[in-house]
């Protein structure tokens, strides 16, 4: 028996999203005093400096309309899938993780920022 993959939403759609959200991460570093914190982007991925020089990278991931977020300092990366129904990116592991909070309560533990995006 054949196995079934699931539809992908369309490419162009998946990049609006992302960029969307990536809008949302970079405006809220703009009022972070770089000594604190930078986030810049390019090449379809964001990249956030913290002290000490530990760099996070969320980066578009295209075949699998995903975004991952790669956070070396603590060993560990995430992969969200975009959840229609509830318009938000979501772990792909169960953990009931959401991006935009998830990113928001590491930097807060890590580096003791508080942002709302």
């Amino acid at each position: 028996m054949a196995e079934t993959t699931p539809e992908l939403m369309p490419e162009p759609e998946y990049r609006a999203l992302v960029q969307k959200v990536y809008d949302r991460i970079e405006a809220a570093f703009d009022a972070v005093d770089p000594d604190q914190a930078e986030c810049e982007g390019g090449l379809g991925q964001l990249t956030i400096t913290l002290p000490g020089g530990a760099r996070w990278i969320l980066s578009r991931q295209p075949p699998v309309r995903q975004i991952w977020l790669a956070v070396a300092s603590i060993g560990r990366a995430y992969h969200f899938s975009y959840d229609t129904a509830g318009d938000r990116w979501v772990d792909d592991k169960g953990e009931g993780l959401e991006l935009l909070s998830h990113l928001a309560r590491l930097l807060r533990e890590e580096a003791g920022l508080e942002l709302s995006f």
